[in-house]
C-alpha cells in the first residue's frame, strides 16, 4: 500500500528553487512563461542561436531539482549553435501548478511542443526532443504524440518504472502497484524519427543494460538508431566538458 500511494512522491522530486540560469555560465537566455490551460504556466529558458536555420532542442529534465542542474548538459548541447527550449514541468522551479503525475509531465512536453510550434514558428521536422533519465521516458511518449521530429535523443533512459521499481522493492511484485509507468520499452519501437540513445557504462542509478534493451527494441528499418556507449560515464555528467571531443551525429 505505501507503494500504492507515496509513488508520484518516490518518482518525482522538484525543488522550486531556481538559484542559478544560463547567465552564470555566459549563456544569453530568455526567460519564458508558457501558459496552460487551467491557469498555471511553464517556466522555461529560450537560449537562442546565431544559425537560424539550425535544429532545435526541446530539452526535458530527469526527476529530480529543476532547470538549475541541467547547466552542464545545456551548455555543451548550446556549443553545437543548436538553439534550445528547456522547460521546467509544473510542480518545479518556477512553474506553476499541481504536484507532477505521469499524465501532467506528458501534458507538459506536449504543451512545450506547441509554443515552439505555434509561437515560434519552428517547423516540426528541425525539432530535436532531448530526454535524459525520466525525460527521456517523457521524449518518446511526446514522440509519439507528436511529430514526425527531426530525432529523439534518450540520453540515460530507463526501460520502464517497473524495472526500476523492481531495483530498489526486489521482494514486492511491484508491477501491482504501480500505476505511474513510463514503459519506455513498450512504445519505443512506434516511433518515427531517427533515434539516438546516450548512456555511461558506469551509470549507478539507470543500468547501462537498460539503454541496450531499449537499442534492440528500437529497430525501425528505415531508420536504424544510434547507440552512443560512452566508457567511463556515470550518467549526469555523461556529456563530455569539451564538446568537441564527442560531436554528436545530430550536430553535422
Amino acid at each position: 500500500m505505501y507503494l500504492w500511494h507515496a509513488q508520484r512522491q518516490l518518482i518525482f522530486i522538484p525543488d522550486a528553487r531556481v538559484d542559478v540560469t544560463p547567465a552564470a555560465v555566459g549563456l544569453e537566455f530568455v526567460q519564458i512563461a508558457i501558459p496552460l490551460g487551467e491557469g498555471s504556466v511553464l517556466s522555461a529558458w529560450w537560449l537562442p542561436s546565431a544559425d537560424t536555420e539550425s535544429a532545435v532542442v526541446l530539452y526535458l529534465h530527469g526527476n529530480d531539482g529543476n532547470l538549475a542542474r541541467e547547466l552542464h548538459r545545456l551548455q555543451v548541447l548550446h556549443s553545437f549553435r543548436l538553439p534550445i527550449l528547456a522547460i521546467d514541468y509544473r510542480g518545479y522551479g518556477r512553474s506553476s501548478g499541481p504536484f507532477p503525475s505521469e499524465a501532467q509531465v506528458y501534458e507538459d512536453a506536449v504543451s512545450a511542443w506547441t509554443f515552439l510550434v505555434q509561437v515560434q514558428r519552428i517547423e516540426p521536422r528541425r525539432i530535436i526532443i532531448y530526454g535524459h533519465s525520466l525525460g527521456a521516458a517523457i521524449a518518446v511518449e511526446l514522440g509519439l504524440r507528436r511529430g514526425p521530429a527531426c530525432a529523439v535523443v534518450l540520453d540515460s533512459a530507463f526501460t520502464s518504472m517497473t524495472d526500476m521499481a523492481r531495483r530498489e522493492y526486489r521482494w514486492i511484485p511491484v508491477n501491482l502497484f504501480l500505476y505511474q509507468h513510463f514503459d519506455v520499452l513498450l512504445k519505443i519501437g512506434w516511433l518515427e524519427a531517427p533515434i539516438v540513445l546516450v548512456h555511461g557504462r558506469a551509470d549507478r542509478e539507470v543500468p547501462f543494460e537498460m539503454s541496450e534493451r531499449l537499442y534492440a527494441a528500437a529497430q525501425p528499418p528505415h531508420h536504424p538508431p544510434q547507440h552512443c556507449r560512452i566508457p567511463h560515464s556515470i550518467g549526469r555528467q555523461i556529456l563530455p566538458q569539451d564538446p568537441m571531443q564527442h560531436r554528436p551525429p545530430l550536430a553535422h
